[in-house]
């Protein structure tokens, strides 16, 4: 069960629910500013930090994000659309991901978009065509995949892994790289992985990746313009709870990035997504029904994994912690019972949480889910079932902000006529 709510957060969201229905996604525009502004301060000076908007690409909050002085991380066209529409500079968007199409590059090309994250050989020539066909340069980053794993909840390097190159590989392709007319190398990527355990996990996969950049530059005999250093910063995922402070960080982070010899003027560049916008989010549900089968209690809220983290980042269905608003003249007795908390859908895997001691909840009672600002809404099974996404709520100091709701269902694309239909002989 998650910690309790405050009386006035509670009560607005009950007129919020009252007046947008339930499921309803929450944001606080005002934590994602708190927690921003907390990261950068660790950072050291002249740091860029770059949202990843694949944690919460809802516009109103990448727009915050712009203003705070983020650039953008963006991995697909609909990514890069909301970044431009947010009031990210071209010149402030690093566009990554390990498949990407020469559509998707030549779009990115012909927006103004010219950082580029290149994952393997045929991407980085990919690129390399695009750009020239464009008559333009691209600016790329090598991303790389390092000797060592992190302590992550889900490593991305330092183990076989679709992300980036191994680390050898890159480094006997300085000729190779040198003959592509289309791009202009800037340094290297390396992202080792989510929810990196705590301060020190952060500071060995950071020093990991100064080394990578370091070992890099020698090798290609440039002085690197751009280390892309990664993130991992961690923040639970729809349970109570905050992250690891983050204070502790700042001067052993200051003194590694001083003591770089060969990539001391290098830019440093840092990726969040969760820890920016994690605490932030809260999901709202109401219980649908209550039954029993075979010993055991049922609670159906009428919010499932189609809403809430179906991938969550984490490579498997989430159980989740979940806090209780009663209703009933149960409220404030003390008393818990033993319940399966579990969703609308036509699937067993449809469940929030099993075996979880609650207050005893009735019909119309409204339970929440905390820390869903990333990967909640996003990371869902949207299309499963056809039903409708939840509404996504913003507000700042209880003032609403905005009102979103994920577009869904299937579009017309092209109407073909029937191939080969059967004649009435043939059909007798």
């Amino acid at each position: 069960m998650s910690a309790p709510m405050s009386p006035p957060l509670l009560a607005r969201a009950a007129a919020w629910l009252e007046a947008y229905g339930s499921p309803l996604y929450v944001y606080d525009l005002g934590d994602v500013e708190r927690r921003t502004r907390e990261l950068l301060s660790v950072l050291p000076e002249g740091s860029r930090l770059l949202f990843s908007l694949k944690a919460n690409p809802l516009p109103v909050m990448a727009e915050a994000l712009c203003r705070l002085g983020c650039d953008a991380e963006v991995s697909s066209p609909g990514e890069l659309a909301v970044a431009m529409a947010a009031g990210f500079p071209p010149e402030r968007v690093l566009y990554s991901g390990p498949g990407k199409s020469t559509e998707e590059v030549r779009g990115a090309l012909s927006a103004g978009v010219t950082r580029f994250s290149a994952e393997s050989w045929t991407d980085l020539e990919r690129i390399d065509r695009a750009a020239r066909a464009a008559r333009l340069r691209a600016r790329v980053l090598l991303r790389v995949n390092p000797e060592a794993p992190p302590v992550a909840r889900l490593a991305m390097s330092g183990v076989s892994s679709q992300f980036g190159l191994d680390e050898a590989e890159w480094r006997e392709g300085r000729a190779r790289v040198a003959a592509l007319g289309g791009v202009e190398l800037l340094g290297v990527h390396v992202y080792q992985g989510t929810q990196l355990a705590d301060v020190p996990a952060l500071l060995s996969a950071l020093r990991v990746a100064l080394e990578v950049g370091e070992s890099l530059s020698h090798a290609f005999e440039l002085p690197f313009q751009v280390l892309d250093l990664g993130g991992g910063f961690p923040w639970p995922f729809a349970t109570s709870g905050v992250g690891p402070e983050l204070e502790s960080l700042r001067e052993p982070l200051a003194r590694l990035a001083s003591e770089r010899k060969r990539t001391a003027s290098a830019a440093l560049w840092f990726e969040s997504g969760r820890r920016l916008c994690g605490s932030s989010g809260t999901l709202w549900s109401t219980v649908m029904d209550v039954k029993r089968s075979k010993g055991k209690q049922y609670v159906v809220l009428d919010s499932g994994i189609h809403h809430l983290g179906g991938m969550s980042g984490l490579g498997r269905v989430p159980l989740v912690g979940i806090g209780v608003v009663q209703a009933g003249a149960e409220a404030g007795s003390g008393v818990l019972e033993e319940v399966n908390v579990v969703g609308p859908l036509c699937t067993p895997l449809d469940c929030f949480a099993r075996n979880v001691r609650l207050p005893p909840l009735r019909v119309g009672d409204r339970v929440f889910v905390p820390n869903v600002g990333a990967y909640g809404a996003t990371a869902s099974l949207t299309g499963f079932l056809s039903r409708p996404p939840p509404l996504e709520l913003v507000h700042r100091d209880g003032e609403v902000i905005a009102v979103h709701r994920l577009r869904w269902g299937h579009e017309l694309h092209t109407r073909l006529p029937i191939q080969g239909s059967l004649s009435s002989e043939e059909t007798r």
